[in-house]
């Protein structure tokens, strides 16, 4: 029997509007019905929901949303044609980023079946030296996969391993999500490091499931769940 008490009612961090979810979705990611953008419904009786906590900081980086203004670092990056040896894709010139970048503005975190960027910017300097992409896989929004690249200049320095640490407390502590997973190319040694010292598990492999740049590859996959999250050390601050 739906009942008054079988919802949550509380307004929007963003537009300020009221709005109204199942008590189910207490804790989770949601979508505000009025500006569409995500928040977070309040479980602790709060009459204002809690905002998605970007951006997240480490003791080197920080991580936040792409701004119009990182397109010359993200050309660094992304017409470097090593950057997509073992992902799919092509080198991007300028036009292709600004394309990127001004349709990206428009995503949210709950965006259906599109992914959701996070760039990777240095505490020391301001640049941007990589993104992560966030997807969700279920209805729910309890399950998301991702992808990390970084700048080859930066790599082999923990900024990859400190940014995808960063993104698992974000997902477990900030969003209470239920399992995150990713995949690399079998070939791409140091992809699978990253993942398992990040402390993702190691699934299984698939066997020539992806056709890459002319050639049929294996692909690895990693997850973790929140319950095997939280014995690790204590999330990364994270700005309201």
């Amino acid at each position: 029997m739906i009942t008054e008490e079988s919802f949550v009612d509380f307004k929007c961090p963003y537009c300020g509007e009221p709005v109204s979810f199942p008590q189910e979705n207490a804790g989770f990611v949601q979508a505000c019905p009025d500006c569409f953008e995500s928040l977070i419904v309040p479980e602790d009786g709060s009459e204002v929901g809690r905002p998605i906590p970007l951006p997240i900081t480490t003791p080197r980086l920080q991580l936040r949303r792409l701004a119009a203004s990182d397109w010359r670092d993200l050309l660094e990056l992304l017409s470097d044609e090593e950057f997509f040896r073992y992902q799919d894709g092509v080198p991007l010139d300028e036009d292709g980023i600004l394309h990127w970048l001004e349709s990206d503005a428009h995503v949210r975190l709950t965006t259906h079946d599109q992914p959701f960027h996070l760039g990777i910017q240095l505490q020391d300097g301001d640049k941007l030296i990589g993104y992560l992409s966030l997807n969700f896989t279920d209805p729910q929004r309890l399950q998301v996969t991702f992808n990390i690249g970084l700048n080859r200049s930066f790599q082999r320095k923990g900024f990859a391993l400190e940014a995808v640490k960063a993104m698992l407390g974000f997902c477990f502590d900030g969003l209470n999500l239920h399992r995150v997973a990713g995949w690399c190319d079998s070939r791409n040694v140091a992809a699978c490091r990253l993942l398992e010292k990040a402390g993702l598990r190691r699934e299984g492999e698939f066997v020539k499931n992806r056709r890459m740049h002319g050639d049929w590859t294996n692909s690895i996959w990693y997850a973790v769940l929140d319950e095997e999250h939280r014995p690790a050390d204590a999330a990364p601050s994270v700005a309201p």
